[in-house]
């Protein structure tokens, strides 16, 4: 991986790392020599706390800051580097304050060192000099971005591309594009899936006339596998499919259809939103082909798609929206109750009046546990909230609503009031990419944090047990009951007697449970912690093979979570794919 900016000259790159390296101890000797309320010393100081110990670690990132030029990247870099300077300030102040040892001299020598140990070592993958380059950890640079014309490997000939680079072991050879149109009998883009994200990257692609063609059910996701008399939890403002165009918001659709306008106070019917994402595709991706693709598998110069149809079309690129669904997650404790038909994900249930008069274990403390014990209340059931978390927690109103509302308005975001974190982080979804893997699961775990719709709070509080506090440690099926074994907050053990359980655990991005992908296919893909390792252009490791939605959430943060998402992937994947048409 490139370990240092490419747009610095090569023999400034060393310099830079050295001037890093040495950054820490003067600000340590202006500490020292200079008097206290100076001012060289407190901008030397400053400088060096705000900057210095993060540009170093951007180093450690992956993928990597600075893989093309311009200022957008640098203005990212910068803040990548601010924010993980005060990171790592944090960690060298803490153990100091803990100890009761704190002084500014002794933060200011843990830092300098740790900045010289970050800007001196070698990151993993960096090369020596003189030796081959290593392929990158982005198969095709970002939209608008790409080679300097002006400079060429020196074994590069000026009349002729070279066309036998090496590739890594492990990952498909790079295809190399064609710069005219493809064949008449080949397609340039095919997109799986007909959701939200789906249409959204279809209409986009359209407006930039780009031959493609659609495959799947409009809604097919929402309609088969979310419960009837659920409502959004986003507010309708939130819940729009993203298009090149004005005139496609909830607001239009409702008034097309003669309803009443939606306002973020009335929460949107599942029934009503799958009309409207119908009534979407239906206006802006009328080609959609309601067919099911069985297998997608590498081909030359593109990717074979298997039909229900039998048809086999080959595409130039291929776009995956295949939603949630495929990684429903159940937690490896129930999965013998799985087997025996004794526990569920609630994806796998469109009417829960399946379960009246049952006692049901219903896991999780987010809007889907908490919607779904309600429907089993009002179902009949007997429905028990296990969760792990120390309460259950609902979101505020917003504030034009109606039912009580807080005196301080909250800060805004995409899904409406009391995700402030979320807000921050679904502006930034560039930056979030560029974070170090592990951080970026973090966010995607803590982000937002679980709670229920407010609207749900008058239906749902005191009608149904809630255990919280609780982790699951056992379940063992038996004579047609599972019996739960839990540990309390108190590391108490707890049992729990139920007829069936329902894990409302969310979903965890895995594509080796994406059985439309051939097993080789899957297989060549490069992967963290089951999901795809996509470009800024949301393509994965096989050149021409994008995925939007759930599946890129990984890599860009909670904003791919949600509907409020579709404009952000779709424009990336679009500017991607008519980029490389170009090449």
């Amino acid at each position: 991986m490139t370990t240092l900016p490419t747009s610095l000259p090569a023999r400034w790159r060393r310099p830079s790392r050295i001037a890093l390296a040495l950054s820490g101890w003067l600000a340590l000797a202006a500490t020292l020599a200079l008097p206290d309320a100076g001012v060289v010393r407190v901008l030397v100081v400053c400088v060096f706390l705000l900057l210095c110990p993060g540009a170093a670690a951007t180093r450690w990132a992956r993928p990597t800051p600075w893989h093309g030029k311009g200022w957008p990247l640098v203005v990212e870099t910068a803040f990548l580097a601010v924010l993980l300077s005060l990171c790592l300030a944090v960690l060298a102040v803490e153990p100091f304050y803990l100890t009761g040892t704190f002084t500014s001299t002794r933060v200011i020598v843990t830092l300098a060192a740790m900045t010289s140990l970050l800007a001196l070592l070698p990151t993993p993958g960096s090369r020596r000099a003189g030796a081959r380059p290593a392929v990158p950890d982005d198969p095709s640079p970002a939209a608008g971005t790409g080679p300097d014309p002006k400079t060429k490997p020196p074994h590069e000939p000026d009349t002729k591309p070279d066309t036998t680079a090496r590739t890594a072991p492990g990952r498909p050879p790079a295809r190399p594009r064609s710069p005219g149109p493809p064949p008449d009998d080949r397609i340039a883009v095919a997109v799986v899936g007909a959701g939200p994200y789906g249409l959204a990257t279809a209409c986009h692609l359209q407006a930039a006339r780009v031959r493609l063609r659609v495959f799947g059910q409009a809604m097919e996701s929402w309609q088969a596998h979310m419960p009837d008399g659920m409502l959004l939890q986003t507010v309708p403002s939130a819940s729009a499919i993203a298009t090149p165009e004005h005139g496609h918001t909830l607001a239009d659709f409702r008034a097309a259809r003669g309803l009443p306008g939606a306002d973020d106070h009335r929460p949107v019917p599942l029934a009503e939103y799958i009309d409207y994402g119908r009534w979407f595709q239906e206006r802006l991706v009328s080609g959609l082909e309601p067919c099911r693709v069985r297998r997608i598998r590498a081909a030359e110069g593109g990717f074979r798609l298997l039909l229900d149809s039998g048809e086999e079309p080959l595409a130039t690129s291929v776009v995956l929206a295949t939603g949630a669904v495929p990684y429903a997650y159940v937690p490896g404790p129930l999965r013998a109750c799985v087997a025996a038909g004794l526990a569920s994900h609630p994806s796998r249930h469109r009417d829960l009046r399946r379960f009246t008069g049952e006692r049901v274990a219903v896991l999780g403390a987010g809007q889907s546990a908490l919607e779904c014990a309600t429907l089993l209340h009002e179902a009949r059931a007997r429905p028990t909230v296990v969760a792990r978390t120390s309460a259950v927690l609902f979101d505020p109103p917003p504030p034009n609503g109606t039912g009580e509302r807080s005196r301080r308005p909250g800060p805004g975001s995409p899904l409406g009031r009391g995700h402030a974190l979320l807000g921050a982080v679904s502006r930034s979804g560039a930056a979030c990419r560029r974070l170090p893997a592990p951080l970026r699961m973090e966010l995607l775990r803590a982000v937002p944090r679980p709670s229920g719709a407010w609207w749900l709070k008058e239906r749902a509080a005191g009608r149904f047990p809630v255990l919280c506090g609780r982790t699951l440690i056992a379940a063992e099926p038996g004579y047609g009951v599972v019996r739960l074994r839990l540990l309390d907050e108190h590391g108490r053990p707890e049992d729990l007697v139920v007829d069936h359980v329902l894990a409302a655990t969310g979903y965890r991005v895995d594509i080796r449970r994406l059985d439309v992908l051939d097993p080789g296919l899957r297989q060549s893909l490069r992967v963290f912690a089951g999901a795809p390792v996509l470009t800024a252009g949301f393509e994965s490791s096989a050149p021409g093979l994008y995925f939007t939605g759930l599946a890129a959430a990984p890599s860009f943060g909670p904003l791919l979570r949600f509907v409020t998402g579709t404009g952000f992937a779709a424009r990336r994947v679009t500017a991607a794919v008519t980029a490389g048409k170009r090449r």
